[in-house]
């Protein structure tokens, strides 16, 4: 079955790409290399084809400053704290990860990649066909 990303995925990246059109793309990505391939990740397609995840490369502004992605990745832990965004299952970025477990409060990540190039957003299944627009004033919302 054709790999297929998660309609609430694909929303969050062009949101960020309508908002940092020159962005550098580097080390986005959302369907899994060799190395994803031979353990549990959302980056692997699961038995219907479909992918649960993005990395969404640091530099926002193509190599100038300021660094930006912080406030991003905090834009959306809070969104899902707050409970105005339901659809994203967790998020790892410089070392941290945020998810339901303590609240999306900011916590150390012990993962072998600790994801300082990118920040990572895992979605849920429920999340599939969901491409509603995210209202995060970074990118475009109120």
């Amino acid at each position: 079955m054709k790999p297929r990303l998660s309609k609430a995925a694909i929303q969050l990246r062009e949101q960020i790409d309508d908002s940092f059109p020159d962005r550098d793309r580097t080390s986005d990505g959302w369907i899994g290399d060799a190395r994803h391939a031979h353990r549990v990740s959302d980056h692997n397609p699961d038995a219907n084809g479909w992918v649960r995840a993005i990395d969404v490369d640091r530099d926002l502004f193509k190599g100038s400053k300021p660094d930006i992605m912080p406030d991003l990745a905090d834009q959306l832990r809070a969104a899902c704290k707050s409970k105005s965004e339901k659809r994203i299952s967790y998020i790892i970025f410089d070392g941290r990860i945020a998810s339901p477990i303590l609240g999306w409060k900011w916590r150390k990540y012990k993962g072998a990649n600790k994801h300082t190039k990118h920040c990572h957003v895992s979605f849920k299944k429920t999340a599939d066909n969901d491409s509603a627009f995210y209202n995060l004033s970074m990118l475009g919302g109120e």
